[in-house]
């Protein structure tokens, strides 16, 4: 009994350390884009990279609104995304700039590719800063109009 509890300690732990991030500041981010619009192309999906950081309430909810199980599941049969550290607006930002994003208007920010690799645009104009207000069902419209208009608007109740 004991080694099972230990056992299901360790995994727990282990689960919880990959979960840590949902900015991740030690990945290279020019890397793991390539792979994911490598990956996004292949499958015939668009990309949605956003830029975020962890100490941003904004972030944090955008990142659950898009895992929760509505999204999700018109995320897995349309897009991939992945986010991308910003720190303290000091980390990934020529990268981030490399991509036509800005973050003048607020975080997260996000930009869009479709499935041919094409770039769609961005949220640079605050759209998604605003995302602790926003509800799960406001950003499944706002990712279905990126895929069934390729344009970017602003999430609406």
């Amino acid at each position: 009994m004991t080694m099972r509890i230990i056992a299901l300690a360790v995994l727990v732990f282990a689960l919880s350390a990959c979960e840590q991030y949902k900015y991740d500041p030690s990945a290279d981010a020019a890397k793991e884009f390539e792979s994911a619009l490598s990956d996004a192309t292949r499958d015939d999906k668009y990309l949605m990279v956003v830029f975020g950081a962890d100490w941003c309430p904004d972030c944090l909810k955008l990142h659950e609104n898009l895992q929760s199980p509505e999204v999700s599941s018109y995320m897995s049969d349309h897009m991939d995304f992945m986010t991308v550290d910003i720190g303290d607006r000091d980390r990934n930002i020529g990268f981030a700039y490399s991509l036509g994003v800005s973050i003048e208007n607020g975080i997260p920010v996000a930009v869009f590719f479709d499935p041919s690799g094409n770039p769609i645009g961005a949220t640079n104009n605050g759209q998604l800063e605003p995302s602790r207000y926003l509800t799960s069902r406001q950003i499944l419209r706002f990712v279905e109009a990126v895929v069934n208009d390729r344009q970017i608007t602003r999430p609406t109740p």
